[in-house]
């Protein structure tokens, strides 16, 4: 019997961890064509408790946020043995090494300033999931 890979493959789960309901919008509209399964949190805390629920193929998050900042929440999803392998984008406006080097040390896979380029963020969400290119 031949079975079609492409209508067994389930849908990728991606959290959007993020304070701004329009730049959650605006990311999940940058990302459509992957047919992507989206859950969304405004705060790190929410978060992460979406992320223990959820187990994504991917977390996007913001770093300034209230309760729980992005590198708190990259830091806690390290430390969480059943999350601790999910890749881990950080989106922010702060353009400092600094920022950068801390983003490196709680363990982030990626880390992109805001704005975000279109094309950056689909390139590297499509390097951390290995997902095919869109037309």
């Amino acid at each position: 019997m031949n079975v079609n890979v492409a209508t067994e493959r389930k849908s990728l789960k991606v959290l959007i961890v993020e304070d701004t309901k329009t730049i959650t919008n605006l990311l999940q509209v940058y990302l459509m064509g992957w047919g992507l399964e989206f859950f969304d949190a405004p705060n790190g805390a929410v978060g992460l408790n979406k992320a223990r629920e959820f187990k994504p193929d991917l977390i996007i998050s913001d770093v300034q946020m209230p309760e729980m900042d992005g590198f708190a929440l990259c830091a806690a999803v390290r430390a969480d043995s059943n999350l601790h392998d999910t890749p881990f984008m950080l989106l922010t406006s702060l353009k400092d090494d600094a920022s950068r080097k801390k983003g490196q040390l709680v363990g982030a896979s990626a880390f992109l300033n805001k704005p975000v380029s279109v094309d950056d963020l689909r390139s590297k969400v499509r390097d951390m999931l290995k997902l095919p290119a869109t037309k």
